[in-house]
């Protein structure tokens, strides 16, 4: 067995099959890295470095079937997490969606090992695919300045005051925060922000926000600044809608 590093290309057919399977997330799929696979088995390494956020990978195949003994993706923390991908798949599918573990998370690179199927059709073309999360339903009123929104974490409220402190320390700089809230309505009691050099903004967020809505793009006092953490302290609103989603973004 040998490793090679995937580089970046784009494969047409590939786009079109992913493009072609139901999705279980909303978000925009980027195309990670691309290889010919061999009929013996092969150890192949996709770089996911510089791409961003990604809550989500599939894997899809081309001109020959793929079997599948380990799919590992290690993040940009050294964290390592083994995907469920010990299958056969065939030429013209796709794997399912596969969740990585916690938030929308910088991937370092995936750890592919398979082979293709000897027969008459040849190599099997495997394209490795991100899902980048999506910034939420609509800007919502307030300043908007161009730039890239990142999905940073997402918390369960419960119907009593919860506290949750998110943490973002090496996480770069961002210029404005926003809150997105799926599920149910969220009372918002009060939002703290802690920078990297210890000064602290309560952020305007004590009001009544629906499910389906985003507060306003919050502006971070100064230029882009460094975030230690964030402080949300809220409940959702009892009813037959159960718990609500709270999604954080940042704006780069």
């Amino acid at each position: 067995m040998y490793i090679r590093v995937l580089t970046t290309g784009f494969g047409v057919l590939a786009a079109a099959l992913l493009a072609s399977q139901p999705a279980t997330a909303q978000g925009r799929w980027e195309l990670l890295g691309q290889r010919s696979v061999g009929f013996l088995v092969d150890r192949d390494v996709v770089s996911g470095r510089g791409q961003g956020r990604f809550t989500t990978i599939r894997l899809c195949v081309q001109n020959n079937a793929v079997q599948f003994r380990e799919v590992e993706v290690i993040f940009a923390n050294g964290e390592r997490q083994q995907l469920p991908v010990n299958a056969h798949v065939r030429p013209g599918a796709c794997t399912a969606n596969l969740d990585l573990r916690g938030e929308a998370r910088r991937i370092d690179r995936v750890n592919l090992v398979y082979s293709s199927v000897p027969n008459f059709r040849g190599q099997a073309v495997v394209s490795v695919y991100g899902l980048h999360a999506e910034m939420g339903p609509g800007p919502g009123p307030g300043p908007v300045a161009p730039g890239t929104w990142d999905r940073l974490a997402a918390r369960t409220v419960g119907f009593q005051t919860d506290r949750d402190a998110v943490d973002l320390q090496g996480e770069g700089r961002f210029r404005a925060l926003r809150l997105c809230v799926a599920g149910n309505a969220v009372q918002f009691q009060r939002v703290m922000v802690r920078f990297g050099n210890g000064e602290r903004q309560e952020m305007p967020v004590a009001h009544f926000v629906r499910p389906g809505q985003c507060t306003p793009a919050l502006d971070l006092e100064g230029r882009a600044r460094r975030i230690h953490h964030v402080t949300m302290i809220y409940n959702s609103i009892p009813n037959f809608r159960g718990q609500a989603v709270v999604t954080l973004f940042g704006l780069r």
